[in-house]
């Protein structure tokens, strides 16, 4: 079982916390990443599917997974 630094240490971290700190992850792998794109690695989606399929798979919208998640991004 993989555990996280935190979890070692007993930190406890809000979901915020934990969202910004994936989504810089995934920045720095990804230098140039697109929001869109970091979404759909953070949400561990299939490759090669759009946000907007995604989205509508779950019964949302691409721009809700926008605005909810722009702000980890930016």
């Amino acid at each position: 079982m993989i555990r996280f630094a935190y979890e070692i240490a007993g930190l406890k971290i809000t979901n915020e916390q934990f969202t910004k700190s994936e989504f810089n992850i995934i920045k720095r792998k990804n230098p140039g990443i697109t929001l869109d794109n970091a979404i759909l690695i953070f949400e561990k989606a299939k490759k090669g599917i759009t946000l907007e399929n995604f989205a509508l798979k779950r019964h949302r919208t691409a721009e809700s997974y926008r605005r909810v998640f722009g702000k980890y991004f930016y």
